[in-house]
């Protein structure tokens, strides 16, 4: 018992020793006030309390701010995954962790539509308290800097709900490109769906909705393919057709390339019911010859043309 009493005492002593010794090896040589604030370290229902270090004080107050942002996105995102996926699905240890760093990422992005995120800066902190500490055996010094930034439940509520928001409008987005791609009257419209659902692509951090968002776009994009255009009427000098696209008329704003070896002064111009009017000179064809004038429609790198024929005028 003596002995175990001993060996205590010794560690003790080694103990005080080293602290004591440390102690000796550093010092603090600056600080923003005489009294060490009672809050560093103590994070509250209401307030976070972070500590970074740096090697100017600038660097460690841009670690601490970066480390509260970083925690305000986290608290939100376990939040919004508990809400969104651990209710409608079960989900590994794994997949949480996946799921809890896609939230975080997309809350990162998405910053800029909360105004609680995209405002978190140093103005907006309770209260900072910075010490430059001097280390004896390697000569150099350090900032540590602690903030303290209020963060209440019913803020990351708000958040909660801002973010659960601008995921549902993703949604009703997708939503409405898949309800339009049967329905397309202006091929514009395809490109600019696309365009969106490459985003929405991007956006998704599920692969449900992520793999849906492609599909669809693909689906968009073969679209093009499924363009014909077809002749409806034609005499002397015009001809009148439509683009198709599964059985109906529709529009575009891309111009049409135009070629021909006999004909002259050759112009495209929209006309009523989604038609479009094709004039031209064919003063200089020739009666011995075929003449042709092929009309083609470049769409997402697909060449839609057609071909047609037309005789000399009579003299």
């Amino acid at each position: 018992m003596r002995h175990i009493s001993a060996i205590a005492a010794i560690l003790l002593l080694l103990a005080v020793g080293t602290t004591t010794a440390h102690a000796q090896q550093e010092r603090v040589v600056e600080q923003s006030r005489a009294t060490r604030p009672t809050w560093i370290g103590l994070t509250t229902p209401a307030y976070l309390a972070v500590t970074e270090v740096g090697d100017t004080l600038s660097e460690a107050t841009d670690k601490a701010m970066n480390t509260i942002r970083q925690h305000i996105i986290n608290s939100v995102a376990v939040n919004v995954a508990s809400a969104e996926v651990m209710l409608s699905r079960e989900v590994t240890y794994d997949d949480w962790s996946s799921i809890m760093c896609d939230y975080s990422s997309v809350l990162m992005t998405e910053a800029a539509k909360l105004p609680y995120l995209h405002d978190i800066s140093v103005s907006n902190a309770a209260d900072i308290y910075w010490e430059r500490i001097y280390t004896r055996s390697t000569k150099s010094y350090r900032y540590e800097v602690s903030i303290r930034y209020p963060f209440s439940e019913e803020t990351r509520r708000e958040l909660v709900d801002a973010f659960i928001a601008i995921d549902n409008a993703k949604v009703e987005e997708l939503t409405r490109l898949r309800n339009e791609l049967a329905t397309i009257d202006n091929l514009d419209k395809v490109k600019d769906a696309a365009n969106a659902l490459e985003a929405l692509k991007n956006y998704f951090f599920d692969a449900t909705r992520k793999d849906e968002a492609e599909v669809l776009r693909r689906n968009y994009r073969a679209l093009y393919s499924r363009v014909t255009l077809n002749v409806e009427e034609q005499g002397e000098g015009y001809c009148i057709f439509a683009i198709m696209l599964d059985g109906r008329a529709v529009i575009t704003s891309v111009g049409a390339r135009l070629r021909s070896d006999s004909a002259l002064e050759m112009t495209v111009r929209a006309v009523e019911n989604n038609r479009y009017m094709l004039t031209y000179n064919p003063e200089y064809a020739s009666p011995k010859d075929i003449n042709t004038i092929e009309i083609i429609y470049p769409f997402g790198g697909i060449s839609v043309s057609k071909t047609i024929y037309f005789d000399a005028p009579s003299r």
